[in-house]
């Protein structure tokens, strides 16, 4: 059972979002869940969650309109 889940939310971040990922699936625990909340992102966010998402079954993307960091980390939290 997976007991820690890891929430990031993402407006517009594609110049630093794939570091970002790497850096948490580069950790030494390995069972978490990764869930990344695309909070209505402009760029190419969306589309490195989603190759990031076909490779390691552990990331889930929740996709919604901007509504800002508090909002999305709230719905993230409302989920779990």
């Amino acid at each position: 059972m997976t007991e820690i889940t890891v929430i990031m939310p993402v407006y517009n971040a594609e110049r630093y979002l794939a570091a970002a990922i790497d850096s948490v699936l580069a950790q030494t625990y390995k069972n978490f869940q990764f869930l990344i909340i695309n909070d209505g992102s402009t760029d190419q966010s969306g589309d490195i969650i989603s190759r990031y998402q076909a490779l390691d079954s552990r990331i889930h993307l929740l996709s919604q309109a901007n509504s800002g960091f508090s909002k999305a980390v709230n719905r993230a939290i409302s989920l779990y």
